[in-house]
């Protein structure tokens, strides 16, 4: 519909301005939500200069030229614009129109969570689970073929400091002199240590073997990834693949990663320049490091270690390129803001060694608990930290994913428990469920569908645009990987629909219900179809819809 009114315009333009070269995708259609017009455009400004002409004069040319059935009226308005007004025809195009399939769909890896496995989740965690998980649901809703991931980190010195945790837990706890430090703190530490204890208790002495202590620090890892698992599927989200580092690890890939940045001469053997308070306690060989300096970042990036083992860096490598000889089209990563130097560097080292992936992060800001407008300090190091599962228990499923993706993905987030145990239209998501509940009372109750004209106020008008606007909003919402877009498009859907009730409440005739129970045809297909674009919305945001409040 939208083209064909951007091909009027150009037609009646072109009365006036027979030798503009003109292509119709460039002119601009808006939407309208108040009493100005239904659809705006902003023409007449875009190609002033070139026709060394006034938007106004240009404008003025549109007006005396342009028609098209589905519009009624066309006005200037300010300094340039042209404001449409739809007939009952055009209005009742806006809820014909149907999405196009998705003819070529790809398959896309969404990597999300991946928390270390050193200690529960916890709220940080749960905003990067909700948003891969939302924007996977929203690729699949657009056709693509989606692959859930969560990769577990199970080397490196945390590793070690969760294993030494776990042992002087078990030390304290039974009496025993074993010289580990303590470097995670907090409940869970001295549940997996009692729970390691009881299943390796006879190897647990002084002289515990490395052999022995990987078995201990597996199942400790192994324990921690479960629970995350379990906690993530009872709010629905789930994952098709769960990647160890120690596997990819056996693959080889780094090596084959190596070879290729060697050959384009993107890594060299030397040191890199050490902190001033470093102090140097073993012999220090050459190591490989990667020109990322070339590519923007602020310095090259070691890819091995003093002893020739990869670097997480280098994992990390091996990692993607695995994804890629999976099959994958697309690869995007959710990550926690505190990573946003190391994107520069992976990036690079990705493209230099395969030049065609196609490769994006999406990176989630910190969340910040709130209550009684109080923020709380939560540190994991000290274990005063609130683990998700508690969270969600307290909350609910369908408020915390609907409040873990509200807000922009990059912006920092305050989670007022507060307003999110309230049952009112101060609470979004409470507010969209009531209208979904009104909407499947009144098709419960009808009777007959019965032949009847639409009274078209402003309310009803506002309305059919709104659900029009979905089908952009998705697309935006998938180019832009913007999970918040779809979550404040059902919330104005949902505003849009109570203000019609309630002017309905004051005028009997624009009523959905007449008082025999009957429904018009026309409010039958818009309940309808507003339940549906509902439905949709909150599918994708992995929310039920609600019958009744």
């Amino acid at each position: 519909m939208f083209e064909s009114i951007k091909k009027n315009i150009k037609q009646a333009l072109l009365i006036d301005y027979i030798d503009l070269e003109i292509d119709v995708k460039s002119i601009q259609l808006e939407l309208l939500f108040d009493e100005k017009g239904d659809l705006t455009t902003n023409i007449c400004m875009q190609y002033a200069k070139l026709l060394s002409s006034s938007p106004r004069k240009i404008a003025e040319s549109i007006l005396q030229n342009f028609k098209h059935p589905l519009i009624k009226e066309i006005q200037l308005a300010g300094p340039g614009f042209i404001n449409l007004f739809f007939n009952e025809d055009g209005f009742e195009s806006l809820l014909k129109y149907k999405k196009e399939p998705n003819t070529q769909a790809k398959s896309i890896n969404i990597e999300f969570v991946s928390a270390n496995p050193t200690g529960p989740l916890h709220l940080a965690h749960g905003r990067g689970a909700v948003v891969g998980d939302v924007l996977s649901n929203l690729y699949e809703f657009n056709g693509y073929k989606v692959d859930r991931e969560y990769y577990v980190n199970n080397t490196g010195n945390q590793i070690n400091e969760f294993l030494s945790s776990i042992l002087f837990s078990i030390s304290e706890t039974h009496s025993l002199s074993l010289p580990y430090q303590q470097y995670y703190k907090g409940d869970y530490i001295k549940e997996i240590a009692s729970s390691c204890y009881e299943k390796f208790k006879k190897s647990i002495n002084d002289n515990i073997s490395t052999d022995q202590k990987n078995e201990i620090a597996n199942f400790a890892i192994g324990n921690l990834v479960n629970k995350s698992l379990k906690v993530l599927k009872s709010s629905n989200i789930n994952f098709n693949s769960v990647i160890y580092e120690t596997d990819i690890m056996k693959k080889n890939h780094f090596s084959k990663a190596l070879s290729v940045l060697k050959d384009k001469k993107l890594v060299y053997d030397g040191k890199l320049q050490q902190p001033k308070d470093y102090k140097q306690t073993k012999k220090e060989n050459n190591i490989s490091i990667f020109k990322s300096s070339n590519f923007g970042d602020d310095e090259d990036r070691a890819l091995t270690k003093n002893d020739g083992t990869p670097t997480y860096f280098a994992n990390d490598i091996a990692y993607h390129l695995d994804k890629v000889d999976r099959g994958f089209d697309k690869l995007i990563n959710i990550w926690g803001a505190d990573h946003l130097g190391y994107l520069t560097r992976l990036k690079s080292a990705l493209k230099s060694v395969k030049d065609d992936i196609d490769f994006e992060v999406v990176f989630c800001q910190i969340v910040n608990l709130k209550r009684d407008n109080v923020i709380q300090k939560l540190s994991k190091r000290e274990g005063t930290i609130l683990e998700l599962d508690s969270l969600i228990q307290e909350i609910g499923t369908d408020n915390f994913r609907y409040f873990m993706c509200y807000r922009k993905n990059d912006t920092h987030m305050d989670l007022d428990i507060d307003l999110i145990k309230k049952e009112n239209k101060e609470n979004p998501i409470y507010y969209i469920q009531y209208a979904s509940a009104r909407t499947f009372s009144v098709l419960k109750k009808k009777n007959e569908i019965v032949d009847k004209s639409l009274i078209w106020s402003s309310e009803l008008k506002i309305l059919y645009k709104k659900l029009f606007q979905w089908h952009d909003v998705v697309i935006q919402a998938s180019n832009r990987n913007e999970v918040h877009l779809i979550a404040h498009y059902l919330e104005s859907l949902a505003s849009c629909f109570h203000s019609y009730w309630s002017a309905s409440k004051a005028r009997p005739e624009l009523r959905f219900l007449d008082d025999n129970q009957n429904i018009s045809s026309h409010h039958e297909y818009l309940l309808t179809r507003f339940q549906s674009t509902l439905n949709d919305g909150l599918s994708i945001l992995g929310i039920k819809s609600k019958t009744e409040m």
